[in-house]
């Protein structure tokens, strides 16, 4: 199983990531600076292609946060 690090080095295009403690969206090179060590180190258990409006991101979720989990804040 991968870490949220390891999956954001190597996506070129916009990411959606969903962590136990935020949602984030942008670069993937941008989310490595906003996004703190602790959560970067977390295991990614979905990865998916999203395609909206002609538009693709990454959609990403890590260990500890299924979709019915809350998040504190949501980060852009």
């Amino acid at each position: 199983m991968k870490t949220l690090k390891q999956v954001l080095n190597g996506r070129k295009i916009d990411c959606q990531v969903e962590t136990d403690v935020a949602f984030y969206r942008g670069n993937a090179k941008d989310l490595l600076k906003k996004i703190s060590q602790r959560e970067l180190n977390l295991h990614v258990i979905n990865l998916k292609l999203e395609r909206l409006s002609g538009e693709k991101s990454w959609d990403i979720e890590t260990v500890g946060n299924e979709r019915t989990s809350n998040c504190n804040q949501i980060v852009n």
